[in-house]
């Protein structure tokens, strides 16, 4: 966990780097009176409290159950569904519904250490003359994050268990987002850290799969690539999720 410190460094890993919004897909199942229908996603998300799921909607011809429970109130008002024709009996309207997520995973969870080698590619060398010349390439960063323990709540964690099983090893299994953080600020009463980060591309590469009495990990190791681009970011310490965005 994460202490209330200004100027403090941490990592986020994302497979897309961009947040998923909130949504709300309808299914009109075989329906005799139903001829189309409608949804509003932020009016049905505030009915069932955020809770992403499938939610069936069945008519009994005086009116609606939802998962088997009555519902009192207009579903159009309540859940914002907007219905075309007059519903009958055994009508069924599902909804599948997921909130608006971010994409971003704070990294080292399970990691005591967790630090990002730079492996600089230098060469000295001295001519007869007795002078030294020094030639500096460039860095091949690199961050091993070993134990990485499989949790189902994690942002990487679907993808990461693909890639591991089925020995993936191309550009669009592995490659990914990585973000640098530097935290200014921290406010004890939300939880919420905000400073700016650098934000690049990185290769998430499964090393091992398997683990002990703790839990079944994926060790990774993570390699920065590319351009980097520095963002806003806002760190939620409750739920271990960031929300980066660009400096307007």
């Amino acid at each position: 966990m994460a202490k209330y410190d200004r100027n403090r460094v941490m990592y986020f890993g994302s497979w897309t780097g961009e947040a998923t919004p909130e949504n709300a897909t309808l299914t009109i199942g075989d329906s005799k009176g139903i001829t189309g229908a409608t949804i509003t996603a932020a009016t049905f998300g505030t009915a069932v409290g955020g809770k992403p799921g499938e939610y069936v909607f069945l008519h009994d011809g005086t009116g609606w159950s939802l998962d088997g429970g009555p519902v009192e109130e207009n579903i159009t008002t309540k859940y914002g569904i907007t219905l075309t024709g007059e519903p009958v009996a055994n009508d069924i309207v599902v909804v599948t519904y997921t909130a608006a997520a971010s994409a971003w995973e704070a990294l080292g969870k399970d990691n005591e250490e967790l630090s990002k080698e730079l492996n600089p590619d230098t060469e000295t060398s001295k001519n007869v003359l007795g002078e030294a010349t020094f030639v500096h390439s460039g860095y091949a960063p690199e961050i091993s994050m070993d134990p990485y323990y499989i949790d189902p709540a994690r942002k990487m964690y679907k993808k990461l268990v693909e890639n591991a099983l089925q020995e993936k090893y191309g550009e669009k299994d592995l490659l990914g987002y990585f973000a640098e953080a530097h935290f200014e600020s921290a406010n004890p009463q939300t939880r919420i850290m905000t400073g700016y980060c650098f934000v690049r591309r990185a290769w998430y590469v499964p090393q091992s799969t398997g683990g002990d009495t703790s839990a079944y990990a994926i060790p990774v190791t993570i390699n920065p690539v590319g351009a980097v681009s520095r963002k806003k970011i806002s760190y939620d310490m409750s739920t271990n999720e960031a929300t980066i965005t660009d400096f307007e």
